[in-house]
């Protein structure tokens, strides 16, 4: 939640400030009916309409931009966090000269990383890696800082 929040802060000052257009993606939901209650609505049948790609999208410099955001609380990143199709979309966009990366947030650190498309694909398509150590993310990624006021510097590539 602390990432998403910080994340959310930063897109709106990028915004605000006529930096970059980045929003929270949300997930496309179908349902049935409403169900009126006295203090609030209810939805039918609600199910996910189909699988979500990433969790943030938008446009910086004139490129498409995507990434997703993920928290940890120990020391190593499973790869399972990623699922395949959410994978297979960051890297179509940047066969297609997009920008995606991963923001991965290390709460035991309080350490905010920046990882890149190239770097994902390398362990990604190891089938005999599970996971990522700190360590590794720290010499292969890029940390990110958290600036005042409580800005994460995301579009430093």
């Amino acid at each position: 939640m602390f990432l998403e929040n910080v994340i959310n802060k930063t897109i709106s000052w990028l915004w605000q400030n006529n930096i970059a257009y980045i929003e929270k993606k949300s997930l496309n939901i179908v349902f049935k009916g409403v169900e009126k209650t006295s203090k609030n609505n209810n939805l039918i049948g609600a199910k996910v309409a189909k699988k979500s790609t990433v969790d943030y999208i938008g446009c910086y410099n004139g490129k498409f931009i995507c990434f997703e955001a993920k928290s940890v609380n120990i020391d190593r990143f499973s790869l399972d966090n990623i699922k395949q199709h959410q994978f297979d979309y960051l890297r179509l966009i940047d066969r297609n000269g997009g920008i995606s990366f991963l923001i991965l947030f290390f709460s035991q650190y309080n350490e905010f990383y920046y990882l890149d498309i190239d770097f994902l694909s390398s362990v990604y398509k190891n089938k005999e890696i599970k996971s990522v150590t700190y360590e590794e993310v720290k010499k292969n990624s890029r940390e990110l800082t958290l600036e005042f006021p409580g800005i994460l510097n995301i579009l430093s590539f």
